[in-house]
């Protein structure tokens, strides 16, 4: 946000005071504006319900009433935005509401005409919304900015609580009836061993059947697209609003010009319309810019020569327009639009008149830039949040998909093997069958915990307790099995390679017919290296090395900084992670 639009309410307030100042009300009512202003400046830069301040602004409103009548109505306007500033939402605009009410019967008395009445609502009202609105456009902006983390994170917790309710309610009671006939296992074992076998059966098709649900609710996870909604938008109101308020400020422009030149009313009423349209598409389009500001300079400039001061007043539309541009020389060209209007203002004679002039177009300049600016603002960080929270919520969506895949489903895979083995033993070796289904019971039990912890941030991953895993899931499988590793391997390779594992032993258990694994985990130069080798390959290397269990542990640890190669080849399949910690 340039220096600029965040200077842009301190500029206006000057230029306010200025007038009030120059107006000739005397230097009592100066230094009352003055006054204000200053208390103003606090207010907004100390948030709070300042009552002192605001106390102290209402004596310097109403006191100067009885000595200066009407000539004090200009200051309502700074309170009403002090108002503003220092409430709550609650309070805020019902004290906005009372203090523009009151100024009408407060200068002008209660049996003034009604013209005057609306003079004063409007000048109030208009002046503190405006000044109130460009005083709180850089902490809109520093405000929305400093929530992405916040959004980022309530994103993240929804995703994580959508996916537990679908864990909880799908994967939950098919373990519940897993472990249940289990135990029904057990009791038949040694009453009815057929039955047995048969309820063994049903257990293992019932497993399988609950890892291809995971699978299926892993691609789910990677294809769903749904865009995820920023449900505590800091400003969605703000945008239609600044723009219902610079559409109004630009018609307010052109009544008053078309009012104030009769004798050229139907120039002024469409050459009013075309401009602020032209000045409205660069604030609703910006990449069109270009293009319509030098539309805008063309039409605003060349009937200059022929209409002369009574087209001039426009000019604050193309001043607004180059400082939108926000660069040097566009600034430049906006003060020489000024000095251009200066020199079409009929001479009256009269210092003052010319001063006044200059004052009031400064205001309505900087409430328009002010206005367009704050529109602008607002949609493009709004925008901004919409597609960060659809971004925050699909890399959440892959990263639970690549969870559900890599550590939950090898948990699930090798209950699935327990419980066809399990069906082996019955009538060969009672004695171990029943130690297995003790083990499948458990197994069954932290798959109900991993679940939970994929969705919760409590997974405690750890490659000691993986290599422990591996070797006791691998040896009731495969005749040899080797797992070496160093007994100080950095924190930072429990995160990122302990699913890597997982995944690994998965695929030896799914995809080879291994009499031999080997597994290596050394800490070297500063990097984990960290390699797996398997004889038993039985398919080819499309299924080994870019199968999606491949494909997210590649992902793992190239995201982490570090390199990933596999290789097949005479029926062997060799993994080699190194990760720089």
């Amino acid at each position: 946000m340039s220096l600029l639009s965040r200077s842009t309410g301190y500029l206006f307030l000057v230029a306010y005071v200025l007038s009030v100042v120059s107006g000739g009300s005397g230097i009592a009512l100066a230094c009352c504006a003055i006054g204000q202003a200053a208390l103003l400046v606090v207010a907004h830069r100390r948030r709070g319900r300042h009552w002192p301040a605001l106390i102290a602004m209402a004596l310097l409103t109403y006191l100067p009433i009885p000595f200066f009548g009407s000539a004090a109505v200009d200051l309502d306007s700074l309170l009403a935005a002090a108002v503003l500033l220092m409430h709550g939402q609650r309070l805020r605009w019902f004290g906005f509401g009372v203090i523009t009410l009151a100024s009408g019967p407060a200068h002008y008395g209660l049996h003034a005409a009604g013209e005057a009445y609306l003079h004063a609502y409007v000048a109030t009202a208009a002046v503190g919304l405006v000044l109130y609105s460009l005083l709180r456009l850089p902490d809109l902006v520093d405000q929305l900015g400093s929530t992405r983390e916040e959004l980022t994170e309530v994103i993240r917790t929804e995703e994580r609580l959508r996916v537990a309710r679908d864990l909880r309610s799908g994967l939950g009671e098919q373990l519940d009836a897993v472990a249940e006939r289990l135990q029904r296992v057990r009791g038949e074992l040694a009453e009815s061993p057929d039955l047995a076998c048969r309820t063994a059966d049903d257990v293992a098709d019932r497993t399988r059947t609950i890892v291809a649900m995971m699978r299926r609710t892993a691609s789910a996870q990677r294809d769903l697209d749904t865009p995820a909604p920023d449900r505590a938008p800091v400003a969605r109101s703000a945008p239609r609003l600044t723009l219902a308020a610079l559409v109004a400020s630009m018609l307010a422009i052109t009544v008053n010009q078309v009012l104030e030149v009769p004798q050229h009313q139907a120039v002024n009423a469409v050459g009013g319309l075309v401009l602020s349209a032209l000045l409205l598409a660069q604030v609703i389009r910006p990449r069109f810019a270009v293009p319509l500001l030098w539309t805008q300079l063309v039409l605003t400039l060349i009937p200059l020569v022929w209409l002369g001061p009574a087209w001039c007043s426009w000019l604050i539309l193309l001043a607004v327009a180059a400082l939108l541009r926000e660069r040097a020389p566009w600034a430049l060209a906006a003060v020489g639009l000024f000095a251009l209007r200066a020199a079409f203002t009929e001479p009256t004679g009269a210092l003052d008149d010319r001063t006044s002039w200059v004052l009031l177009a400064l205001q309505a300049t900087l409430a328009l830039f002010g206005l367009s600016r704050f529109h602008q603002l607002s949609v493009q960080l709004n925008r901004s949040r919409t597609e960060l929270a659809s971004r925050t919520a699909q890399l959440e969506r892959l990263r639970l998909a690549r969870d559900i895949h890599d550590l939950l489903g090898l948990t699930l895979s090798v209950l699935a093997l327990k419980c066809d083995l399990i069906g082996e033993l019955i009538t060969r070796d009672p004695r171990r069958a029943e130690s297995e289904i003790d083990q499948a019971i458990r197994i069954a039990a932290d798959a109900r915990f991993e679940a939970l912890a994929l969705t919760d941030d409590r997974a405690a991953l750890s490659l000691r307790h993986e290599f422990d895993s591996a070797r006791t899931i691998l040896a009731t499988a495969i005749a040899t099995v080797s797992i070496d590793y160093d007994d100080d391997l950095p924190e930072r390779a429990d995160v990122v390679l302990a699913p890597v594992v997982r995944e690994a032993v998965t695929n030896v258990l799914r995809h080879s017919t291994a009499t031999r694994v080997e597994i290596n985990c050394r800490s070297r130069n500063r990097q984990v290296e960290l390699d797996i080798h398997n004889d038993g390959v039985r398919e080819p290397a499309t299924s080994n090395g870019s199968g999606q269990g491949l494909r997210n542990m590649r992902a793992r640890v190239l995201d982490a900084g570090g390199s990933f190669t596999t290789s097949t080849g005479d029926g062997e399949f060799r993994l080699a992670a190194a990760l720089p910690c």
